[in-house]
């Protein structure tokens, strides 16, 4: 089978990130990047011994090029992807998938439309302790009923990250992961509830603390508190099941197993035989394309996010429970 040629739209530190994991594979690699700032497309092409141009059109005008990995601005995933389905290209799109659902059916639609792939990069639930947490509950302590999660970071944005018609915010930036991974394992959800504000934040035009609260269709409770107003990062979370709970943090990787009221102890990373994380992500992208395997995350994961992140904006701008269409 031939080698898999990529295009890597976005040149930042996430954008490299990705193009990494596929320099370590045999049968695909990135032959193209483009970036509007030069010296992070010379240095990309340099380390990826790739082609290069300063604007993405030019990269989908390429006939010699199948997929694309889209890791630029959030507001720019949606025109980029979307021309890149007309292009017949399949499509990797890093998160958030987009900042407005219609924008999210639009890509789907687009791809759909051409026969392509997309897939889209909610990474966090194929990271350890995430995916040990998911597969503990699906195999051994039951379906979860309670999830709470929290979040926080020191964070002063600049450039578009500053900005919410751009960024959506850490909500959409950040704390999509969250929203995903709580979905990944209580369901769909049937209600959201939030809360926020901007107390500390300068220079920025969204609210730097969320309070989400989540109902779910099977009856569970979730809760996600997050934002950027502490001087130290903590995420740290507890997943409560009917024969146990689940904990993960607040040292990143750090997790812990409680079988009924009193066994408790870590999490074992050994119980997972592939790659993980971003790897785990891309070799599924690669795989879909090239075998036909389903996605470990779909664009329809993408979307659902997206969504209620939207949904948790107008809760808190109509100070009112907001439900989720089905």
């Amino acid at each position: 089978m031939s080698e898999l040629r990529l295009g890597l739209i976005g040149c930042g530190p996430m954008g490299r990130k990705l193009a990494d994991s596929l320099a370590k594979r045999n049968d695909a690699r990135v032959t193209v990047v483009a970036d509007p700032v030069e010296e992070a497309r010379r240095q990309a092409a340099e380390a990826y011994d790739a082609q290069s141009c300063a604007h993405w059109e030019e990269l989908l005008s390429r006939s010699d090029i199948e997929a694309v990995v889209v890791a630029t601005p959030s507001y720019l995933h949606p025109p980029i992807a979307i021309a890149a389905a007309q292009s017949r290209k399949h499509i990797f799109c890093e998160k958030p998938m987009a900042l407005h659902v219609a924008d999210c059916d639009a890509m789907i639609q687009a791809a759909a439309g051409a026969g392509v792939k997309l897939m889209v990069g909610q990474v966090l639930r194929l990271m350890f302790p995430f995916w040990r947490i998911k597969q503990l509950a699906d195999d051994e302590l039951g379906a979860p009923f309670c999830v709470s999660i929290r979040r926080l970071y020191p964070w002063s944005p600049e450039g578009w990250r500053a900005h919410f018609d751009q960024s959506g915010g850490p909500l959409f930036e950040v704390h999509v992961h969250e929203l995903d991974f709580m979905r990944h394992l209580c369901g769909e959800v049937s209600q959201v509830s939030a809360y926020g504000g901007r107390f500390v934040s300068e220079g920025v035009d969204y609210y730097d603390v969320y309070l989400v609260n989540l109902r779910f269709r099977s009856g569970a409770v979730g809760h996600l508190h997050g934002g950027i107003t502490t001087g130290e990062s903590l995420f740290e979370g507890k997943v409560l099941c009917p024969g146990g709970a689940l904990s993960f943090g607040p040292e990143w990787g750090a997790g812990a197993v409680q079988r009924g009221r009193e066994n408790v102890g870590p999490l074992d990373s050994a119980a997972r035989q592939g790659p993980v994380g971003i790897d785990w992500e891309l070799d599924s992208f690669v795989k879909w394309i090239r075998g036909d395997e389903p996605p470990v995350v779909t664009a329809q994961d993408g979307r659902a996010a997206v969504q209620l992140a939207e949904i948790a904006y107008r809760s808190i701008a109509e100070s009112r429970p907001i439900e989720v269409p089905q």
